[in-house]
């Protein structure tokens, strides 16, 4: 177990590090076009059926400054392009709405969520990571957001398209996919429990592999 810890924490640092080196070859005037290839129907398909399966893993978030992680499991499908996942591990939200009892009660004992989004893949690819079968995807929750009920209180979390960030610019909530093990980001904009509603603006990732 300790070593399949290490794994995924060694190939969430490694994404990270792709992450930030794809957007910046992306926002740089002087990138050589010829590194870019535009992906046939076939093409974008294949990326579509390499990402497909079953996932195990872990969600990554910050327990009072401590980095903290929750197990997480989930499935893409490649014939309708969804992203499943079946028990969404809201509670380490708690985290995020300290300033809210009626909100941090839900999401601590709402338990595991049904999330589901539709995943797209990307028109054109960076000849860099396609050369290697390494793979990018964007993912959107339905409607952009995960409704439940707790306590005959009507609750919604809300996903953003993208966030703003210091280090990296912008972060999406995109998926990338190595060798059978992927990465997804959660772009997690508010959660709202009745009538009272709190801000998280947070991306969490999650790891895991087939």
């Amino acid at each position: 177990m300790k070593n399949l810890k290490n794994a995924i924490l060694l190939l969430f640092c490694t994404i990270l590090a792709a992450t930030t080196l794809t957007s910046c070859l992306s926002d740089d005037k002087d990138n050589n076009d010829s590194n870019i290839i535009t992906l046939s129907g076939a093409q974008r398909q294949q990326t579509l059926q390499s990402l497909a399966g079953d996932y195990s893993g872990y969600l990554y978030f910050y327990n009072n400054s401590k980095k903290d992680s929750v197990e997480v499991d989930w499935k893409v499908s490649s014939t309708d392009s969804t992203f499943t996942c079946f028990s969404f591990p809201i509670s380490f939200l708690k985290y995020y709405v300290t300033t809210n009892p009626n909100i941090k009660e839900a999401v601590t004992n709402a338990g595991g969520q049904t999330l589901i989004g539709a995943v797209n893949t990307y028109a054109q690819a960076a000849k860099t990571y396609w050369n290697q079968n390494y793979y990018f995807y964007l993912m959107t929750p339905a409607n952009k957001t995960l409704k439940f009920n707790y306590n005959g209180k009507a609750c919604e979390i809300t996903f953003a398209d993208y966030m703003a960030n210091s280090s990296y610019g912008y972060l999406y909530p995109q998926i990338q996919y190595y060798n059978k093990k992927s990465s997804i980001n959660f772009v997690i904009k508010s959660v709202k429990v009745g009538d009272d509603q709190i801000d998280v603006n947070t991306v969490f990732q999650a790891v895991g592999s087939k």
